[in-house]
């Protein structure tokens, strides 16, 4: 990858991979592609339109180097290693030492004045100076005017020299080019020369003999195969020379070179066709880093910590290998077979990297995996930590005892699914979706000063608290949404996770995100495997919009189960707030028969139809009907719903159990709680079931199988109504206790698997409290998520719109309720709590029994819209033209999504509620995005307001003529005067809103 960049049909060919060269510049930027620059060491991961890359730099450490807009491969992006500047205090880079060679000087001739020269060299030269140094400067060094080493010194060296040549000459491949004797007595002039022995040796000329034997063989990647050694010593061309020169004169020990790169007698225009010189060689603290060990220099927050037998802690990496594969590998540990993932689509949508990480001392191997989407720009990460097993040496000698290595224990304390460290910028901000129950994910942006932010969930969940997404931005909140680069990650995971932020003292920024490592530890015996989970990372150029559209798109494609793509929630009612837990088949067939009317599509019976439930202190566990509300049984009311053209919906909680229940009774050890104790929390008067238990799963999945298979059940919805407390797993030994939590998670994951598999057309909405686990993990099971237990349309404005950053509006799951609210008892009118909800996934929790016959006409119209827009709305791209962030500045809200679909005839809908706007105070007007400058649309308002204010009075009054925003109902308008020049929007009251369809001129109606 000197030169150029690939051509079209290079975009395919499965030729450009790993050292491949292209002669031919045709300006085509590789996409969805992954490549290794062997002469720069450098991986490229190119997506859609951006670039990852980073380089195994000369200690076998992998060097972050890039991540933003895509650049051409010809493009040498070692230089960013001079971004690497050593502080006082910083450590050095690790170097390999052996105390061994010293004590072999001991008997040698002049044995005191070698050591005296390698001491006094030392002082004089560098502190990590190595045993190149010292042979260098030893056969420089005179004594009264004398040559230290003399000719017979210099031929035994020569000697030992020939005898390690032949040595790796008999175990190297046929295939390798092998040096000469001719090469041999080259090397014997350049080194030793025939009229001086002690002549200092030409180390140039060394290179030159060694490079013109490497140029013979082609070599699709120098570095791999344990060229690394402990001390992460490079092992390249002029280098190896160094070693084998100096390798007898000492030990056997691989030789360290003092720096990446020795002079060489060449010219400016060589050095620069070669590449960067002279890169700063420095320790790990001072370095971006793609993985980060504990204990070896890098001060900031490690990737992963574990800690072995001997309770040593240090285990510092250097690269192995890689390989470059097609499509995108599934999980292969098979305690993790079902942890949620991204699919890798259809053939040449993606292509995956592994980077194979080694502790040279106990082969500890960390895989580190990405995968890039060619239609996406975006990066999916994980890492796999294999502990390799015990292999058995036999005895070298008759009467002794085999050898075994390896196969050792080792703990896993810390293990973060990505690392991502970033150079220092001007007034960096960090953004996260932060809240409480009822009060999920709004938007939070802190500016980044030195220290650590952290956002995490303890609770067994990704909670109402915290969300598992984190992305930095390097403008502030008033123009983030459209301007400044954007690096986001999203967490693929619904369990316990940490998302944290370090700022470093030279104003760096390291993002880290994983499992939280807080009551997390995982053992590994020999030949065992664990998987993080996958973190998704998105980079924009172009502020939070586009960071949103990629997200949405690659959850959306790749991520909802595909049966569920591009398809439209019926709209259902909920029977919760009509009924809560009052529940019976008259009262559902009733309300069923009034929502039929209006155009509803589905039913769900929600808390209080099974066991003995009348309230929450009974019953969860005991999964089957009430026969006293439901005397003719689940069946006979899902026949009755189903004759009226209703589908059937029903809501469980299978991870709980009631201390009042049958199931508790008969299984009390079924539950997290350590035995023995006799205290314990119950949240919500229930206990949580142990899903780590294989005989609990099969339980509930019969109970399921059992529920979902005995009636025409079309949809599910799966609560969890608390976290978890007192966990702690009976069946395991007290050493693995800390893998009770994760375990716990695929425990839910296994369970959520089989009921996809068993019933694929049962749609399953997934909640926990409201938003108590809305997360990608989740989103793996279920195509939507109940966003929060608070549907008050002034909370939802700020609720949905922070879950809109990562989340698809086809996942958002959001309702019609009663008024007054049931959460905060604010009044909305229907309108804008129509509006409100058909930004997600739509749908009632009301008892439509009660409303007026006017109230039944608006509401039988808004059913009938959300069918007509939901495809625009749900799978278009998403903007959200206004978004106040500041509580100060929340004064209106205005949605918008734009199809991507160039053949329909609705191009947009946009909506635009007022949350809070004193008397008298006008609006700005409202610029549309994502239109086509040059083409002429037709913009009508939908439901026009009819609040007008009388102004002898300057009282509100209701139910008059239609107040259009615009003076009429349809006006024709290019695409760029609605992004340049806007819209007028007058809203008078707190909660006032209005709403628009855009469609093509030559679509439309004739006016």
């Amino acid at each position: 990858w000197r030169s150029v960049l690939c051509t079209e049909s290079d975009l395919i060919d499965q030729s450009v991979l790993p050292g491949a060269r292209v002669a031919k510049m045709t300006g085509v930027m590789p996409r969805g592609k992954i490549f290794f620059d062997d002469e720069t060491d450098t991986f490229r991961l190119y997506s859609h339109s951006t670039l990852y890359a980073f380089r195994v730099d000369e200690r076998g450490d992998l060097e972050h180097l890039y991540w933003g807009e895509a650049i051409p491969p010809q493009d040498d992006l070692r230089h960013m290693a001079f971004t690497n500047v050593q502080l006082c205090f910083d450590p050095g880079p690790m170097n390999q030492f052996d105390d061994t060679f010293l004590h072999e000087l001991a008997g040698m001739e002049d044995e005191d004045k070698i050591l005296d020269v390698y001491v006094n060299a030392r002082k004089q030269n560098q502190s990590n100076m190595d045993l190149a140094d010292l042979a260098q400067a030893v056969s420089e060094a005179t004594i009264d005017g004398e040559p230290i080493v003399d000719e017979e010194w210099a031929r035994r060296e020569n000697a030992a020299w020939r005898a390690l040549k032949m040595s790796e000459k008999k175990g190297e491949d046929e295939e390798e080019p092998l040096l000469t004797e001719e090469d041999l007595k080259k090397y014997d002039d350049a080194v030793f020369g025939k009229a001086d022995p002690s002549e200092p040796f030409d180390a140039s000329a060394i290179a030159e003999i060694h490079n013109a034997q490497l140029s013979n063989k082609p070599t699709p990647h120098r570095i791999g195969h344990n060229e690394f050694g402990e001390g992460f010593v490079p092992t390249s061309a002029t280098e190896l020379m160094v070693e084998a020169v100096t390798h007898s004169a000492t030990s056997k020990l691989p030789t360290p070179a003092p720096s990446p790169l020795i002079a060489m007698k060449m010219h400016p225009e060589e050095i620069a066709d070669m590449g960067m010189a002279g890169l700063p060689v420095v320790g790990r603290n001072t370095k971006r880093l793609e993985y980060s060990d504990q204990g070896t220099g890098d001060y900031r927050r490690p990737s992963f910590t574990v800690a072995y037998k001997d309770g040593g802690t240090i285990s510092p990496l250097s690269y192995k290998k890689y390989s470059i594969v097609p499509g995108k590998l599934p999980f292969k540990t098979a305690q993790q077979n079902e942890m949620p993932q991204l699919r890798g689509g259809e053939d040449g949508q993606t292509q995956t990297l592994v980077v194979e990480m080694e502790d040279k001392l106990t082969g500890l191997c960390i895989n580190l995996i990405y995968t890039v989407y060619r239609d996406c720009d975006a990066l999916v990460r994980r890492v796999l930590v294999h502990n390799p097993p015990a292999v058995v040496t036999p005895a070298k000698e008759p009467g002794s005892a085999p050898i075994t290595t390896g196969g050792a224990a080792v703990r896993l304390d810390r293990l973060m699914s990505a690392t991502m460290d970033f150079h220092a910028s001007f007034s960096p901000h960090l953004i996260t979706l932060t809240g409480s129950w009822a009060n999920e994910r709004h938007v939070r942006v802190q500016e980044l000063k030195q220290g650590r932010i952290v956002s995490e969930s303890l609770r067994g969940t990704s909670s109402h608290q915290h969300n598992p997404f984190m992305a930095v931005t390097t403008v502030g909140e008033e123009q983030m949404e459209t301007t400044g680069q954007v690096w986001a990650c999203s967490l693929v995971y619904s369990g316990n996770f940490i998302c944290e932020a370090e700022f470093s003292e030279s104003g760096r920024i390291r993002i880290n995100t994983g499992i939280n490592p807080t009551m997390f530890k995982w053992h590994l015996a020999g030949n065992e495997s664990f998987e993080s989970p996958e973190a998704v990372l998105v980079y924009s150029g172009n502020g939070l919009e586009a960071m949103t559209h990629t997200f949405h798109e690659l959850y959306q494609r790749f991520l909802i189960p595909e049966a569920w793509y591009k398809t439209i929630p019926p709209v259902l009612i909920n029977t919760w707030e009509s009924m809560y837990f009052d529940v019976s088949h008259a009262k559902v067939l009733d309300l069923a028969k009034a929502a039929a009317a209006c155009g509803v599509e589905m039913i769900v019976l929600d808390d209080g139809w099974f066991g003995g439930r009348d309230d929450a202190t009974s019953s969860l566990g005991d999964w089957h009907e009430n026969t006293k509300k439901f005397p003719e049984g689940l069946p006979g009311l899902v026949r009755d719903v189903n004759a009226l053209g209703l589908k059937f919906g029903i809501w469980v909680e299978p991870e709980m159990v009631n201390v009042n229940s049958e199931l508790y009774k008969k299984n009390p050890s079924w539950t997290l709680n350590q035995q023995g104790r006799r205290f314990r929390c119950e949240g919500r008067f229930q206990l949580v079931l142990d899903f780590t238990i294989q005989a609990v799963r099969e339980h509930i999945c019969g109970k399921l199988e059992a529920l979902l298979s005995g009636s025409n059940i079309e949809y599910m919805k799966w609560d969890m109504n608390r976290h978890l407390t007192e966990v702690y797993g009976n069946a395991f030994a007290p050493e693995r206790q800390g893998e009770v939590f994760h375990r716990y998670m695929l425990g839910v994951y296994k369970v959520l698997a089989y009921v996809n598999e068993k019933f694929p057309h049962v749609r399953i909405e997934t909640c926990s409290g409201g938003g108590g686990r809305f997360d990608a993990g989740m989103l793996y099971f279920s195509p939507q998520i109940w966003a929060s237990d608070n549907t008050d349309v002034f909370s939802r404005l700020a609720i949905q719109t922070g879950t809109s950053l990562v989340y698809p509006l086809s996942c958002i799951g959001a309702h019609i309720t009663e008024v007054p609210n049931h959460q905060t008892h604010r009044l909305s009118s229907l309108k804008a709590r129509f509006l409100v909800a058909l930004f997600g996934t739509f749908g009632l929790e009301l008892d439509v029994k009660q409303l007026s016959e006017w109230e039944l006409a608006d509401l039988s119209a808004y059913i009938a819209k959300f069918k007509e827009l939901a495809p625009i709305v749900m799978y278009g791209r998403f903007y959200r033209l206004w978004t106040p962030t500041k509580a100060t500045d929340q004064q209106a809200y205005s949605w918008m999504s734009v199809s991507r679909d160039p053949r329909s005839h609705i191009v947009a809908v946009c909506i635009v509620l007022l949350s809070r706007l004193e008397i008298g105070r006008y609006l700005p007007v409202l610029r549309l995005r994502g239109l086509k400058e040059k083409e002429m649309y037709i913009v009508e308002e939908i439901f026009p307001n009819t609040t007008a204010r009388d102004l002898s009075s300057g009282k509100m009054t209701h139910n008059g003529p239609p107040q259009y925003q615009m003076g009429r109902q349809y006006v024709a308008m290019s695409g760029a005067c609605l992004m340049r020049v806007g819209l007028p929007i007058r809203l008078s009251y707190d909660g006032d809103s209005c709403a628009f369809v855009v469609t093509r001129k030559q679509s439309a109606l004739t006016l």
